[in-house]
């Protein structure tokens, strides 16, 4: 069997699936979520371009319109009958195992896309590779992974790689954080925060606090909430790789009552 032109060892293997993982959960929570669904940093240019091949190379058609949308959508009909993917009303395991399928669903709804996804222009390699051929990224992806670390561990790593967002970000985050956890404020949805120290995830652990401040670049709203996130995007901030818009400071002096989840279109 083709070993590859770089031969990996089993540690080296599952470094390689850890390295992507952090990757695509970057990808998503910061850049996909904070920053172009909710506005609260803007990445520099070339960090964008990274994030956006990235995407484009480890999912099968989502292309940053249909993410943006589909979770603005999310935040505007938060577990209602038009929520895309609401554990409330489509039950928890239906989230979990089917949330992928309910995100497609909702991104070929021309409406929402009209709707949510303002602001969202798509340029030149939009039009003529992210677009055009979201279906081919992952398997141009799989070819070239095949072929430097052989074919049996570069389709194992391409596997998870393709893995991380249908499990994780549309079953796990959208399912559980919408039902285990506690609640730092009282806001008109059912959203938890999962748990307090939020490394995993990127911050999104802190997904009460999220929908109750959207727009805010920092998640963490307690002493002893820690959002990775954060941290990461105060060090980018730092060599003036992103630039912070907006923080939602003090808020349990003024804010303990019923909060509006806003869509995040006006941030």
């Amino acid at each position: 069997m083709f070993s590859g032109f770089i031969h990996l060892t089993p540690k080296a293997v599952l470094l390689a699936m850890a390295i992507s993982y952090v990757l695509t959960t970057v990808a998503s929570e910061l850049y996909l979520h904070r920053s172009r669904s909710h506005r609260a940093i803007t990445f520099h240019p070339v960090l964008c371009q990274f994030f956006r091949m990235w995407i484009f190379l480890t999912t099968f058609g989502v292309t940053v319109k249909m993410w943006v949308a589909v979770h603005r959508k999310h935040h505007a009909k938060t577990d209602t009958v038009e929520d895309p993917h609401s554990p409330v009303i489509h039950g928890l395991w239906t989230v979990l195992s089917k949330g992928v399928l309910l995100y497609r669903k909702a991104a070929r709804d021309g409406e929402v896309m009209k709707t949510y996804g303002v602001g969202i222009k798509e340029d030149w390699m939009d039009t003529h590779l992210y677009t055009k051929h979201r279906f081919k990224g992952a398997w141009f992806f799989l070819l070239a992974e095949m072929a430097l670390f052989g074919i049996e561990h570069g389709f194992y790593i391409w596997l998870f790689q393709l893995s991380v967002s249908p499990i994780w970000a549309a079953g796990f985050i959208n399912g559980f954080f919408h039902v285990v956890g506690y609640r730092n404020f009282e806001t008109r949805e059912h959203s938890r925060n999962f748990f307090p120290i939020g490394i995993i995830f990127c911050g999104s652990e802190l997904h009460n606090n999220h929908h109750a401040h959207p727009a805010s670049a920092k998640l963490s709203m307690r002493w002893w909430e820690f959002d990775s996130g954060w941290l990461l995007i105060r060090v980018l901030a730092c060599f003036r790789l992103l630039t912070i818009n907006r923080v939602e400071t003090g808020v349990f002096e003024a804010r303990d009552r019923t909060v509006l989840a806003d869509t995040g279109i006006k941030a």
